[in-house]
Parts: structure tokens; sequence; C-alpha cells
């Protein structure tokens, strides 16, 4: 009896919480310019930093293993 009363009550409260976000999203254009270098660097320094386990790991894969 009491679950019901309070949903009765907690909805209207939850619905009112859920619409009221604050969002500072702004769509539209980039406000500064990326230049062409340096998108290369900082896209090969990310593919060099997510490559540099699996090279690590396939290095060193007869150390796992346990032979020589």
């Amino acid at each position: 009896m009491f679950q019901n009363s309070a949903a009765k009550l907690l909805v209207p409260a939850m619905r009112g919480a859920l619409q009221k976000r604050c969002q500072s999203v702004v769509s539209g254009p980039p406000t500064k310019h990326v230049s062409t270098a340096e998108k290369v660097i900082l896209g090969g320094g990310m593919c060099a930093a997510s490559l540099f386990i699996p090279a690590w790991v396939l290095y060193h894969i007869r150390d796992y293993k346990g032979g020589k």
C-alpha cells in the first residue's frame, strides 16, 4: 500500500528532474583550425600508443610460453 502512494508522489517529481537538465553542447563548425600536420602527428601517436602493448606481447611471446 505504501509503495503505490510513494510511487504516485515520486513519479511527477522524477519527471520534473529529468526535464530540467542543463546541456552546454553547442553544435556548429569548429572555432579553431587544426592543421593537417597536427592531425597526422596526433593520429600517429594514438596509433603507436594503441599498438605498443600488442607488439610488446608478440615480441615476448616465447618468454610467456616458457621456452628459450
